[in-house]
């Protein structure tokens, strides 16, 4: 077992600090004493309120006690007194106690609700639970029926079909620090939530030694989902490309090359339309990087910059995430750590400083996971701790956010391209992992008609246009949770687009307008757009080799998918 490097003196005593959030576990997870991996949060039912997820099974390096993964509902009664959460675990999961190191929620089947996925840690089988009308059943006999050793995994339509592929980080057999590692796995959807395993022929051959972290990114700007796979017992990381079909080519030199990273978290950092990215414990002392997307999907270290004197040495942190805690605009960064939780303000341009409030109260000196959503309905995120490692000692935490935090009061992010008849937006709110529960509505407009988009993965929306509406006057209007909304208008012909920050919510008075590019010369973006959709950019040409009719096949599969019925 890793030695726990608990760094209490990095911030002070928490007694001595303001935090910006505070313990509220009490009144709705209560006391829990599992090995806890991954955290999800997902708003199962429908009913506007965000639940919690947690994978739980022991075991580091070698697999430890079976447990029961966890789930609980939000009862969304946060103005009163509590419990403000029940737990639905038998609900959901029915009687499954196995070994998980994550837990996500996600439509396979394409029935309107959210399904769940679990298990497959340490050479067992994963376990998939389907949702009907509320009613949940064990479908894991949908999936390829065979062990996994699952560090993690996403689902994302990697393909263009119009449903949830699933793609998962693999350990391989044996103890993962020292056997020969896993080949990432690709499970290809059929539309109703029955997986096939298509590995051999999509996914490259590469034994990644131990992964705790996958994450599914557009880092190229092709509208398609690429794979990034951390790996700690490597001397890199990994980039996977996708042609758009989803088959996956390995770029092996996308990324600076560093060993020993636990996570990936994509993010546009500096606002200029591509995600950039923060790795986790690959830096020198278990410091972190932040790479920065060159424009073409391949990244230039440039932590010594943007992080400085904000990158602790010897923190071991486990997971990061984004979120924009003071509501300027930009995604601020915090990681979830053996030691204490920390959070790193962004000045705008990508540029971080440790914050001088303490993040959460020092008890939690185990995280291996945490997740963010707006728990009690207030518009700032709260915050889903994991902990594990040390079994029985350290429980599960929910830390409300305090008003030291800002209400949302800003619009979020769009970015807008039409290809032909198909009209694909990245979207966000300045959070990463992006749920869709971060929005109340992500809509198209077309000629002054709402038409709902349909989230694929990542930050990225799609939805398709008729013949008769190639010359509509088209938006994409995304509102978040707390009620602010940020329209983008499409800019000129077919296969034309532009990012923008046209927030319309209280305070966001920025001056977005339609074409607000951080600064930018709106043409210059205007023109890397262009050249991404019509796949005329010498790096396209150069590193994909993708064809016009393998687009156009992946355009045809969208629009019969979410083509508005006549």
């Amino acid at each position: 077992m890793r030695a726990l490097l608990v760094i209490l003196g990095v911030l002070g005593p928490s007694t001595a600090w303001a935090q910006r959030w505070q313990d509220a576990t009490a009144q709705c997870l209560g006391t829990t004493s599992e090995w806890t991996n991954k955290v999800e949060v997902a708003d199962l039912e429908g009913d506007g309120h965000i639940d919690i997820l947690v994978a739980n099974g022991g075991g580091y390096s070698t697999q430890g006690s079976a447990e029961m993964s966890r789930v609980w509902k939000n009862l969304g009664n946060w103005s009163g007194g509590g419990p403000h959460c029940t737990e639905v675990t038998a609900t959901v999961l029915s009687s499954f106690t196995g070994r998980s190191r994550m837990i996500k929620a996600a439509d396979v089947d394409g029935d309107g609700d959210l399904d769940v996925l679990t298990g497959g840690a340490y050479q067992s089988q994963l376990k998939l639970f389907t949702q009907a009308a509320g009613v949940w059943t064990d479908a894991s006999t949908q999936l390829p029926q065979q062990n996994t050793s699952a560090g993690d995994a996403e689902f994302g339509d990697v393909d263009g079909d119009g449903d949830f592929d699933l793609v998962i980080a693999e350990w391989g057999s044996g103890n993962p620090s020292t056997n020969a590692g896993g080949r990432t796995h690709l499970y290809r959807n059929n539309g109703s939530g029955t997986f096939t395993d298509e590995t051999s022929t999509s996914m490259p051959a590469v034994l990644v030694q131990w992964s705790w972290d996958l994450e599914l990114a557009d880092v190229d700007n092709d509208w398609d989902l690429d794979v990034l796979v951390s790996c700690k017992a490597c001397t890199t990381s990994y980039l996977f490309r996708n042609d758009g079909n989803g088959t996956f080519t390995d770029d092996q030199n996308a990324l600076p090359h560093f060993a020993n990273n636990y996570e990936f978290e994509p993010m546009d950092i500096d606002n200029d339309d591509d995600l950039d990215l923060v790795t986790v414990n690959d830096g020198p002392n278990f410091t972190e990087h932040i790479f920065v997307n060159r424009g073409d999907g391949t990244f230039a270290d440039e932590t010594s910059t943007r992080l400085g004197a904000a990158n602790l040495d010897n923190a071991d942190d486990n997971a990061a995430v984004w979120l924009d805690v003071d509501s300027d605009g930009d995604a601020d960064l915090m990681f979830a750590t053996l030691g204490n939780e920390r959070l790193l303000l962004n000045d705008g341009a990508g540029v971080f400083t440790l914050d001088a409030m303490a993040a959460t109260p020092n008890d939690t000196p185990a995280s291996l996971g945490f997740a963010l959503a707006d728990i009690d309905g207030d518009t700032r995120l709260d915050v889903v701790q994991g902990q594990g490692e040390i079994m029985n000692q350290f429980a599960e935490k929910l830390q409300i956010a305090g008003t030291g935090n800002a209400l949302d009061t800003r619009g979020p992010r769009v970015r807008f391209a039409r290809i032909t008849n198909i009209v694909l937006a990245r979207v966000h709110d300045f959070i990463g992992p992006s749920h869709p529960h971060d929005f109340s509505s992500v809509v198209l407009r077309v000629n002054g008609t709402d038409r709902p988009m349909k989230w694929y993965g990542e930050q990225l929306w799609r939805a398709a246009i008729s013949l008769e509406e190639m010359a509509a006057t088209l938006e994409v209007c995304a509102t978040d949770r707390a009620g602010n909304q940020t329209c983008q208008a499409n800019m000129g012909s077919p296969d034309a687009g532009v990012g923008g920050d046209a927030g319309t919510g209280p305070g966001d008075n920025d001056g977005g307008g339609c074409c607000d590019t951080g600064g930018r010369d709106p043409r210059g973006a205007f023109m890397l757009v262009l050249f991404v959709a019509l796949g005329l950019s010498a790096r396209s040409r150069r590193t994909r080799r993708r064809s016009r009719w393998s687009q156009r096949r992946w355009q045809a599969r969208v629009l019969f998918v979410d083509r508005p019925r006549s």
